[in-house]
């Protein structure tokens, strides 16, 4: 684990799976869904929990993240708006350099449809 004196800058990871929002399916046969991990900072753990709750996921795994690991994990864009107030995921890129070249474009999308006191990371 890395040491760090500010536990809210800490990372966990969150093992996360989602149903699928594909309306057409009509039979449990048919029923899809998504697995993937998330970086969360210590500081937004409750938030991403009622969150990942709400759209009716389920958390299978909450682990520190350890960086000296080299954990291979797809790298996602998070972008935070005030109004509406809404927090967006975009992604899944394979590396930060990837994802950074797409943010801006991100940002000026939300800016055209109006977002207000919009945030990325």
């Amino acid at each position: 684990m890395e040491p760090s004196g500010n536990l809210n800058e800490r990372l966990f990871l969150y093992e996360v799976v989602m149903p699928s929002n594909n309306e057409d399916v009509r039979s449990p046969s048919h029923y899809r869904q998504s697995q993937f991990t998330l970086k969360v900072p210590y500081r937004r753990m409750k938030q991403e929990l009622q969150r990942i709750t709400r759209l009716g996921g389920k958390i299978l795994n909450i682990t520190p993240y350890d960086s000296s690991l080299m954990v291979n994990l797809p790298w996602w864009i998070e972008i935070e708006t005030s109004q509406p107030n809404c927090l967006y995921y975009f992604g899944p890129f394979d590396a930060i350099d990837e994802a950074r070249s797409y943010e801006s474009g991100y940002l000026e999308d939300l800016r055209l449809e109006g977002a207000q006191g919009i945030s990325g990371t």
